[in-house]
């Protein structure tokens, strides 16, 4: 009979493969919209075609090309779970241009789709991101047909094979497909193993490697078949309550070829073990005994990758776990933000940086002076002095309305207050810089530097006041601060709330910040609305209005909350994607910890006896095995906390010769060094444990036999 264990490795490769499929899918349904054979971006325009000239270029082109475009739009409300198509169907009876009819066949339940004809674009700019669902070759057609228009585009695939390549490659689900697969490998290699003895009898009555491998093949076709069905109908009623079987077709394409990957990586792992248990002659297989030499070198071959593996895994967990913890130590923060939003700028827009900055920025300084916005732009400390050496830290730019929403305190714990508003002009109130006592030896230094961080005309001299902030406190800057580099942080880490932040307090709509200054902080989701209506009334009130294209550069508002709870939503699926392939490669270190225990054991059995009744300690018997594992557990414990050590090495250096730092030096904290001990406590422990195992059986088998 073939192992039970072989069975279950093909059952779960396929089980896993569906799973791995659905993730896949739903990640790119939720990326952009399926189906489609090219991207075309719309980047500049000289302003000649209107936008629903365009839109009717497009219908025209689409039913004389027989292909289908859409013009891809965010929500104004939900810009991260929300969009629209606009589509202009070359055929509104079969593929994407159904969808008019239809509706979008959503794979993800995440996101929502809605279709509208192109037409109801309306006067909307021309710039932005459109779908071709044909033929490829279609694409830059298009793109002619838009330089004719006075538009610049230029064409990407977004679910081409490079491209998708690229983009996975290193992710968490590439993670997951190699741990898998270096599982199934392991348990398929161990069964065969365990099976030598069976194996041994089989080759007595004259059966080949070839003969002995259509057989195991042959029973592994009907358990193989039952296991197919099993994963097609759970999986097939899944989808069918999940998403209405939508994009079936690609799910099953994608899950066929992830299964049709782990059944080879399985089945050469059963040949090449089959093959090794040839080398050892009949006699001796019938007793169980393995090719010592070979199985121990491919057993090592596995598990030491498998232990680095799991090593790298083990410290993402840890950094997942972290952030999950930071998420959600600053969801209150955001629950007492209420419906407050930021906005999106237009990002199709490079070559109108000038313009984008002479509308947006005088429209958000009103809205400031008048008391509707908070803000709360970011800067890296060391990047505002990088000759000064100013230790890692973050700079707060906000308004009076920020203090009056979050608590900065002083020395002796008192808030400090927003300035009362006196009807005078905002500028005849300085700035108030506030330091924390942590910093007070670089006072000097950052005062020095915040001219650079305000507007060009500032004169620190008469219209800054320096003021002093409680250490160890943490200040609530409304947005993780991802869009803002710093030397200290990963760029995914949560800094919602900023530990120690020198706070630069400018008053409201002054012109102690530049027109620029307000437009960078938006793009970095510093500038807050409260009510998200005073957006979206500023935005409606301008439309057609050709002396103010605000519609034009705010294409959404995005829910800080909301935008919070995505990012928290995100990083909780990350983490249990990271725990399970951690578990995977744990599993993968007991299954081939026990596996050298095994082939160790066969081998040597008669020798251990025979030392065991000699009197030899079990110290000395085992001394090769415990000090080839030692070693390994050495090494894993090392490793990390040696590559930190060497990184830093170098950044330092960089740091000393004034180069900006390429990323964030790495700091292993109590968590890391956790994670690190335990997984060392486990694969070693396992190793002692079956070694003991294995040695208490054959001190008793010996005795019996005696």
């Amino acid at each position: 009979m073939l192992h039970r264990g072989i069975k279950f490795v093909h059952a779960a490769v396929l089980a896993f493969s569906a799973v791995l499929a659905f993730l896949f899918v739903r990640g790119l349904d939720e990326d952009g919209v399926l189906g489609n054979s090219a991207l075309i971006w719309v980047f500049d325009s000289d302003d000649s075609t209107s936008g629903a000239q365009v839109a009717q270029a497009i219908a025209s082109f689409s039913a004389d090309h027989g292909v289908t475009v859409a013009r891809e739009v965010p929500d104004m409300r939900d810009p991260d779970g929300h969009r629209h198509l606009y589509l202009a169907p070359g055929d509104r009876q079969s593929g994407a241009g159904s969808w008019l009819d239809e509706g979008y066949p959503a794979f993800s339940r995440n996101y929502t789709t809605d279709v509208h004809p192109i037409a109801e674009i309306g006067q909307r700019d021309p710039r932005g991101e459109y779908y071709v669902f044909g033929a490829p070759a279609a694409a830059d057609a298009l793109v002619a047909e838009f330089a004719d228009l006075g538009l610049r585009a230029g064409v990407t695939h977004p679910l081409s094979y490079t491209t998708l390549a690229a983009a996975y490659t290193g992710g968490v689900l590439w993670g997951s497909f190699w741990v898998v697969a270096l599982a199934a490998v392991t348990m398929t290699g161990a069964s065969v193993l365990l099976s030598a003895k069976a194996y041994g009898i089989l080759r007595l009555q004259g059966m080949s490697f070839g003969g002995l491998l259509v057989r195991d093949l042959r029973q592994l076709a009907v358990s193989w078949s039952v296991a197919v069905g099993a994963v097609a109908a759970v999986t097939l009623a899944f989808l069918g309550f999940y998403n209405g079987l939508a994009w079936l077709g690609m799910f099953a394409t994608v899950a066929g070829g992830l299964a049709g990957l782990f059944i080879l990586l399985v089945l050469a792992a059963h040949a090449a073990v089959l093959a090794l248990t040839f080398k050892v002659d009949v006699l001796r297989a019938l007793k169980g005994e393995l090719p010592a030499r070979a199985a121990t070198i491919s057993v090592y071959l596995v598990r030491i990758p498998a232990l680095l593996l799991a090593l790298s895994i083990a410290t993402d967990v840890a950094a997942a776990g972290q952030d999950v913890l930071a998420r959600q130590e600053s969801r209150t923060a955001y629950a007492d933000a209420g419906d407050a939003v930021t906005i999106r700028l237009n990002g199709s827009l490079p070559s109108e940086t000038d313009q984008v900055i002479k509308e947006v920025g005088p429209w958000l300084r009103r809205a400031d002076r008048e008391g509707k916005v908070i803000l709360a732009g970011r800067r890296d400390l060391q990047s505002i002095a990088q000759s000064a050496q100013l230790p890692p830290g973050e700079v707060l730019v906000v308004n009076e309305t920020f203090l009056a929403k979050q608590p900065v305190l002083d020395p002796t714990g008192r808030r400090y207050t927003p300035v009362a508003q006196d009807g005078k002009s905002p500028e005849t109130h300085p700035v108030r810089l506030i330091i924390p006592e942590s910093l007070s030896r670089q006072a000097a230094t950052i005062t020095a530097a915040i001219p650079e961080v305000l507007a060009s005309g500032f004169d620190r001299h008469t219209q800054l006041e320096t003021l002093p902030a409680k250490s160890g406190q943490h200040v609530f800057a409304y947005n993780p601060g991802n869009q803002v580099y710093n030397a200290a942080h990963s760029p995914k880490e949560d800094r919602s709330l900023v530990r120690d932040p020198v706070v630069v307090v400018v008053p409201n709509g002054s012109k102690f910040l530049s027109d620029d200054g307000y437009t960078a902080f938006a793009t970095q989701e510093g500038v807050v609305f409260p009510d998200p209506d005073d957006v979206l009334g500023a935005i409606a009130a301008n439309k057609g209005n050709k002396g103010n294209k605000l519609q034009t550069y705010v294409t959404a508002v995005r829910p800080v909350g909301q935008n919070s709870a995505l990012k928290l939503r995100d990083a909780v699926n990350e983490f249990r994607v990271q725990l399970f392939n951690l578990i995977l490669a744990v599993i993968v270190l007991l299954i081939a910890g026990v596996g050298v225990c095994i082939i160790y054991s066969r081998k040597n059995a008669q020798a251990i006896f025979v030392q065991h009744i000699s009197g030899w300690r079990y110290t000395v018997t085992h001394r090769f095995i415990l000090s080839l594992e030692l070693a390994l557990a050495v090494l894993l414990a090392t490793r990390v906390p040696f590559e930190t050590w060497s990184r830093n090495q170098q950044l330092e250096k960089l740091a000393a010769a004034g180069t900006p730092l390429p990323h964030p030096l790495v700091h292993l904290t109590e968590l890391d060094l956790s994670v690190i001990a335990g997984l060392v406590a486990v694969e070693f422990g396992a190793v002692l444990l079956a070694l003991a195992v294995f040695h208490g059986r054959i001190v008793r088998e010996g005795a019996t036999e005696a």
